[in-house]
């Protein structure tokens, strides 16, 4: 048993870590801010203005988080994130013009960067510690779960969101967020394994992190498939769901089932731990393909108008896409070492993103 296993109470650190997904996914302004823009009276040229400034933040924010997790600590930038939420949702609240939209909007993305990859990291070093590293994929599943279900009560409720006006919704999503500041806070750092290895400075600390980093994606074959892979599958998944929001909209016969409907579209990806346990025991390649040839057929269905094949494609994507994102979650981080565990999560992040660019036109025109 590791010295330094008794330090951490793994029972409170898996409450803390559920906190923050429920906070992270409960955003009832966040879910619908392309409906509260335009409500404000932004175009859609403004409104695809500031989603390209998200992505093109989040992209160049990726790197540069993970090394950040890496070398201050997984609860430092999780507490970080958690402020920037805060700020990011009350700057929001007080803009008056599209200048501050778009300030709001690089932050926010900056906030998920900061979380992205970093979660990963410190739920799988909490179980590596404590010896319970073989009931990551099951907490995993959990942590999505809670995830993906309070994402679709965000969305459920988007009625009631715009009824209470924008400024007050936005104020909503702050408070949320200062509540997964008290899940953040209420973590343990995970004590390095390697801690008497690293260096004290911190650019020797830094070139350390990024030389560990390059040396898996260099060498490591196996991670990089697996990264590649899942990005493919999971980009092809994540625009079919995208591209059925307006297809399910010009199928619902009664606006006000809208709301239900995506929810259900959306609730795919919480059922996604009912078949992790069976597709982890395949093969990585075969996983691939039941998972690719899946999100295939849920490109056909959507190509229909039936609200119920729609909302099938919808269900079986998420639950696909999710199930290999926990999967490749899995057999990554045994792979990757400590050091470097949050570095190389955005490395896969940054593949996913990647991916998304040139199936982003292609998936457009298949739904056209």
């Amino acid at each position: 048993m590791p010295e330094n296993q008794h330090k951490l109470n793994l029972s409170r650190q898996k409450r803390a870590l559920l906190l923050l997904e429920w906070t992270t996914g409960f955003h009832p302004a966040g879910s619908v801010w392309v409906l509260l823009l335009a409500l404000r009276g932004f175009s859609l040229v403004e409104i695809g203005m500031a989603e390209s400034l998200f992505h093109m933040v989040s992209l160049f924010g990726e790197l540069p988080s993970g090394l950040l997790a890496d070398l201050l600590g997984r609860k430092r930038t999780l507490l970080l994130s958690q402020v920037m939420f805060a700020l990011c949702a009350l700057l929001m609240a007080a803009s008056s013009g599209f200048g501050g939209v778009c300030v709001a909007m690089a932050a926010t993305a900056l906030a998920y960067n900061l979380q992205s990859g970093t979660r990963e990291a410190i739920t799988y070093e909490s179980m590596l510690q404590t010896g319970r590293e073989d009931g990551y994929l099951t907490f995993s599943s959990l942590q999505n779960f809670l995830f993906r279900l309070s994402d679709g009560g965000a969305m459920l409720l988007a009625g009631a969101t715009v009824l209470l006006g924008w400024r007050t919704a936005y104020l909503i999503d702050a408070a949320v967020a200062i509540v997964g500041l008290g899940g953040a806070l209420a973590l343990t750092e995970p004590e390095r394994l390697d801690a008497e290895k690293r260096p004290l400075s911190f650019p020797a600390a830094l070139a350390g992190v990024f030389h560990e980093a390059w040396d898996v994606l260099r060498f490591d074959k196996t991670a990089r498939g697996i990264m590649a892979l899942n990005a493919l599958v999971g980009a092809g998944a994540t625009l079919t769901r995208f591209f059925l929001q307006q297809r399910v909209g010009e199928a619902v016969p009664i606006p006000a089932l809208l709301g239900p409907a995506l929810f259900l579209l959306g609730l795919g990806g919480a059922l996604a731990g009912l078949i992790t346990g069976p597709l982890d025991r395949l093969p990585y390649g075969k996983a691939v393909a039941f998972t690719g040839i899946g999100v295939g057929l849920c490109v056909l269905l959507a190509q229909r108008s039936f609200l119920p094949l729609l909302l099938a494609a919808g269900l079986l994507s998420g639950l696909l896409d999710d199930a290999l994102q926990l999967v490749s979650d899995k057999r990554l981080n045994a792979r990757f070492p400590s050091s470097a565990r949050a570095t190389l999560g955005s490395v896969s992040s940054m593949a996913f993103s990647l991916t998304m660019i040139p199936l982003s036109p292609l998936f457009g025109w298949l739904f056209s």
